[in-house]
C-alpha cells in the first residue's frame, strides 16, 4: 500500500506538531513554581526527545521507573550495541509481561524506529494495564490512528490524552492535531 497525499500530510502535521510542542514553552509564565516537581517528572511529550519525557543521560533522573529496564536504556545511553540491548529489553518483557515500563519503553523504540504497528500494539498493552499512567500512549496512538486514516480512533485517543495532560503547550498542539483530523474527516 502506497502512501498517498493525505498521508504525507498528516505525517507532516504529526512533524509539525510534535516541533511545535518541543519548542513550546512548558509552563504558562508563573506557574512553573506552582508546578514544581509535577513539571520535572510528567509523561506527557507526544514526542520522546522533547525534554518531558525522562532520558538515562539526564543527571540523577532515570529514565524508567523500573530498575531493570533502567539498567538496560542506561547500556543504550552509554554505547552499547542498540540491537543488543533492545534485545535484552524484550527478554525482560517476555520474561515479565506485566513489566508496564518494559512494554513503555520497547513501544517508544518501536517507534523511533518507524515500527508503528509493533509501537501501537505495545501502547496498547501499556493503556490496558494503566490507562491513566503513561499519557504518551495515547498521544503515539493518536497519532498513529490519524496517519493510517482511523480518523475516529485517532481523535477518541488525542481526547483522551488531553484529559491525561495539564502542560498547556501539549494542550494546544493536541488541540492542532484534532482540528486537523475533525477537518479531514469532514471531507
Amino acid at each position: 500500500m502506497a502512501l498517498q497525499g493525505k498521508h504525507w500530510a498528516m505525517i507532516g502535521g504529526a512533524v509539525a506538531v510534535t516541533l511545535g510542542l518541543a519548542l513550546a514553552p512548558r509552563t504558562p509564565s508563573g506557574k512553573a513554581e506552582e508546578n514544581g516537581a509535577e513539571a520535572m517528572s510528567g509523561r506527557v511529550s507526544e514526542d520522546p526527545n522533547s525534554g518531558s519525557t525522562p532520558h538515562a543521560e539526564d543527571a540523577g533522573v532515570p529514565a524508567s521507573k523500573d530498575p531493570q529496564v533502567n539498567a538496560i536504556i542506561t547500556e543504550l545511553s552509554n554505547g552499547a550495541p542498540p540491537m543488543e540491548t533492545i534485545l535484552k529489553l524484550r527478554k525482560l518483557a517476555e520474561e515479565q509481561p506485566d513489566n508496564i515500563e518494559a512494554q513503555y519503553h520497547l513501544g517508544l523504540f518501536s517507534w523511533q524506529t518507524g515500527q508503528y504497528d509493533k509501537a501501537m500494539a505495545r501502547f496498547q498493552k501499556v493503556i490496558s494495564m494503566d490507562p491513566k499512567g503513561y499519557p504518551d500512549a495515547y498521544a503515539f496512538l493518536g497519532q498513529a490512528y490519524g496517519t493510517l486514516d482511523s480518523t475516529d480512533k485517532a481523535i477518541a485517543a488525542l481526547e483522551t490524552y488531553k484529559t491525561l495532560v495539564t502542560d498547556t503547550a501539549l494542550l494546544n498542539g493536541a488541540d492542532r492535531f484534532l482540528t486537523d483530523l475533525k477537518t479531514k474527516k469532514t471531507k
